[in-house]
């Protein structure tokens, strides 16, 4: 809408988000008014920073955060604009109208204090998510670097105990998706969100980050951060800190000593790092390549910073990803491993490091008392940390404490309702617990064909067993899925359909590994036992999990 005479503020121009408007006669001239609304406007919440070594008259201002301010406040402002127009024209009506003026503005200061100057929050915040934040480097090249300080900024708020944070993995998926923040809010079963931008020039590094009460797609705080590369550790510390205080969140003296424990990085590897979670957070079930690429950023991160902490956590993660699935495990678990372990010497705050330590001494040392003090420890350190839960859910089903297993996995769900399933997830976890309509039911909520094919076949439903079979078969790409789907056929008494498959499983293992286990258990429950007990055999020397 357009406004009379110097008041009016049409549409900020486009214009490059990463610019500075150093004076009030820039800023005015960038909302296309003049310099005495905007001197007002920053009663009304105009994000103006002003240098501390001058006068109240040097200020400047960033378009980014310009343009959310206005963005999201512009319809108050104009309302508020209009009845300031008002006033001097209907003098008669003066009292009135400085009333309803009165209101607006208690509402528009309200709005925009909330904010940037760290109101009450209207209710507890006790959950929240961090959305992807967006690359304003025009790049699209460039997109690793927004998503890792997605998810580095989402693990600095993970170690806070009192709050749940949903994982990256799973708000990664509103990247795209054009969603208002109360549906995201409603989706995610969250009390709040996070969402922001990144924009990289050079080495110099700025977030913009906003909290928004999800409910009511509120603007709670707001506020932006600048730093070298060196320090952009220092500078997720710190908005984490900053919205722990908002929340009014009370920090543990751990956790206040974890989001103060930052450390300069090496520029050089720190990218390296960053480009190698990229690909580690977008690998497929059946990603070979993209872990492969991985291994080798984080390989290139410790050649070039050999006291880098999170590569070779990353490292750790990339190799145990790749076993059984991809590799051998006696090919990779050893390095993952001494990653971890390296790591953990390092650093021995990194909850990521001691899960993935958890993972090798439970699937491949067998050393459950070793991998129950690192899944707690892990916990300790970040209580919101999906895969840690998940695989100490993993340790409890091992020790058949299946109850303890299920609940720990829901919580894990209910901090990523998007887990990958690479080793356990909740249906399976249900079937290998023997709770076969609990796992029917889990199954058919997370379409797992492979789950349901298992359980309709236990529980002696044959029709429905071989149906879903023949779903997951079609489907499934890793071996290990579809020799549990073989074990189904062989339940469900279609024998002729296992062994086909069978045939086709051992091939493969004349050309890559294949777990010995699942093949064992096909054997099993045709009832050859010699076979069976060769392949256990065989599973037993490569340390298959």
């Amino acid at each position: 809408m357009a406004m009379q005479s110097e008041e009016s503020a049409d549409r900020p121009s486009a214009s490059s988000p990463g610019d500075r408007l150093d004076s009030w006669k820039e800023i005015a001239a960038y909302l296309k008014c003049s310099e005495r609304t905007v001197r007002r406007w920053e009663d009304e919440g105009l994000p103006i920073h002003r240098h501390t070594h001058k006068k109240k008259a040097g200020i400047y201002g960033y378009k980014a955060e310009i343009d959310a301010w206005w963005n999201n406040g512009r319809l108050r402002v104009q309302e508020l604009e209009q009845s300031r127009t008002s006033q001097k024209t209907y003098r008669s009506v003066w009292l009135a109208i400085t009333l309803v003026t009165a209101a607006l503005a208690v509402g528009v200061v309200g709005r925009f204090a909330h904010r940037l100057r760290g109101a009450a929050t209207p209710h507890h915040i006790e959950s929240l998510a961090v959305l992807p934040l967006k690359n304003l480097s025009g790049d699209p090249a460039q997109d690793y670097f927004a998503d890792g300080m997605t998810e580095q900024l989402t693990t600095d708020l993970g170690q806070i105990s009192a709050l749940r944070v949903i994982s990256r993995t799973s708000a990664m998926r509103y990247k795209g998706p054009d969603k208002s923040l109360p549906e995201i809010a409603r989706e995610l079963h969250v009390d709040a969100v996070v969402e922001g931008s990144v924009e990289r020039s050079g080495d110099q590094v700025r977030i913009t980050a906003q909290l928004i009460d999800a409910a009511n797609d509120k603007h709670l705080w707001a506020k932006s951060y600048e730093r070298n590369l060196r320090d952009v550790l220092t500078l997720q510390d710190e908005v984490a800190q900053a919205i722990a205080d908002e929340v009014r969140i009370k920090l543990t003296p751990q956790e206040r000593i974890q989001l103060a424990n930052a450390h300069p990085v090496k520029p050089a590897a720190h990218e390296a790092y960053l480009r190698g979670l990229y690909e580690l957070s977008n690998m497929t079930f059946e990603g070979v390549k993209r872990t492969e690429q991985a291994i080798q950023y984080f390989q290139e991160a410790v050649a070039l910073d050999p006291t880098d902490a999170l590569a070779y956590a990353g490292l750790a993660n990339a190799y145990y990803d790749q076993s059984t699935l991809l590799r051998a495990p006696l090919e990779v678990m050893p390095k993952a491993k001494a990653a971890a372990a390296r790591a953990i010497e390092i650093d021995d705050s990194l909850a990521e490091a001691h899960a993935s330590l958890g993972y090798v001494k439970l699937n491949f040392d067998w050393d459950w008392v070793g991998a129950e003090r690192e899944f707690h420890r892990a916990l300790e350190l970040n209580p919101n940390l999906p895969r840690a839960h998940a695989g100490y859910a993993h340790y409890l089903l091992t020790l058949r404490r299946t109850d303890e297993a299920i609940q720990e996995l829901h919580y894990a769900e209910t901090l990523d309702p998007l887990l990958p399933e690479s080793h356990v997830n909740l249906p399976f976890l249900l079937f290998n617990g023997r709770r076969y309509d609990e796992a029917i039911q889990a199954g058919q909520r997370g379409k797992d064909d492979r789950v349901l094919a298992l359980s309709y076949a236990e529980l002696g439903r044959r029709v429905e067993a071989i149906a879903a079979a023949d779903r997951g078969l079609k489907s499934a790409q890793s071996p290990v899925i579809v020799a549990q789907i073989a074990s189904a056929y062989a339940l469900a008494g279609n024998k002729d359909r296992a062994r086909t498959i069978l045939s086709g499983i051992e091939a493969q293992a004349q050309k890559r590994y294949i777990c010995g286990f699942n093949v064992a258990c096909v054997y099993a429950t045709l009832g050859d036992k010699e076979k069976a007990f060769t392949w256990l055999e065989k599973a037993y020397l490569a340390r298959s999990d």
